[in-house]
C-alpha cells in the first residue's frame, strides 16, 4: 500500500471510529458526552513518521509487567522484539509486546505503547498505542499516524497499560490522535 492509499484508509478508519464513539453502546466515551461528541482530533498526516521496519525478534521473549492507569494493577506482556528507525536524523528504538492471552482477543498482534515529546502537551500524558498484525516476514510498516489513545483517556472505568520507560521516545511524534480534552 502506497502512502496515499495509507492516508485514505486511515481517514476512512477515523470516520468509522468517530461514528462508533458517538453512537455505539460499547463506546468508551461516557454516555452523557456522546450527544456533544464532535469527533477526535488528529495531527495532519505526516509521511515522515511512516517507517518500513524489520522487527528484530527476541528469541526468548521475557515477561514485562506494565503498570496501568489504575494504581496497584498491572498487565503482563512479553517483550517480543524491537524496531529501530530515525526521526529527524536521530536514531530511535521501540519495543513491541504481545499478551500471552491474545488468542482470546483475536489474531496475533504486536502492541507498541509509547510516550514521546508531545505527551502531556498535545497528546495524552501517559502515552499512546500502535497495534500491528503479526507479519510472518518480520517486515512491518510502523506508521505513527495510526497512534491512538487508550480507552482510559475517555473513562476511568478502563484499565490501560502504561508505556514502559524503554518506550519513551525523546523526540516529538506529531502524528496520530491528539489528547481528547485538549483544544489545540
Amino acid at each position: 500500500m502506497n502512502l496515499e492509499e495509507r492516508r485514505e484508509a486511515l481517514q476512512t478508519a477515523r470516520v468509522e471510529k468517530d461514528r462508533f464513539f458517538r453512537g455505539s453502546h460499547n463506546s468508551p466515551v461516557p454516555e452523557n458526552e456522546r450527544q456533544s461528541f464532535r469527533g477526535l482530533r488528529y495531527f495532519p498526516y505526516n509521511p515522515q513518521l511512516v517507517f518500513e521496519a524489520e522487527l528484530e525478534e527476541i528469541v526468548n521473549p521475557e515477561e514485562t509487567i506494565m503498570a496501568t492507569s489504575v494504581e496497584g494493577q498491572e498487565s503482563l506482556y512479553r517483550k517480543v522484539g524491537i524496531f529501530e528507525f530515525e526521526v529527524e536524523g536521530l536514531p530511535q528504538k521501540i519495543y513491541a509486546y504481545r499478551r500471552d492471552d491474545e488468542h482470546i482477543h483475536g489474531p496475533p498482534s504486536l502492541f507498541i505503547p509509547f510516550r514521546d515529546g508531545t505527551s502531556g502537551k498535545t497528546t495524552y500524558g501517559a502515552g499512546r498505542y500502535i497495534d500491528l498484525q503479526v507479519s510472518p516476514s518480520g517486515k512491518y510498516v510502523l506508521d505513527f499516524n495510526e497512534a491512538y489513545n487508550p480507552y482510559c483517556v475517555y473513562s476511568p472505568y478502563y484499565i490501560c497499560p502504561l508505556p514502559p520507560r524503554e518506550n519513551w521516545l525523546m523526540v516529538d511524534i506529531a502524528a496520530g490522535e491528539k489528547d481528547y480534552k485538549t483544544v489545540s
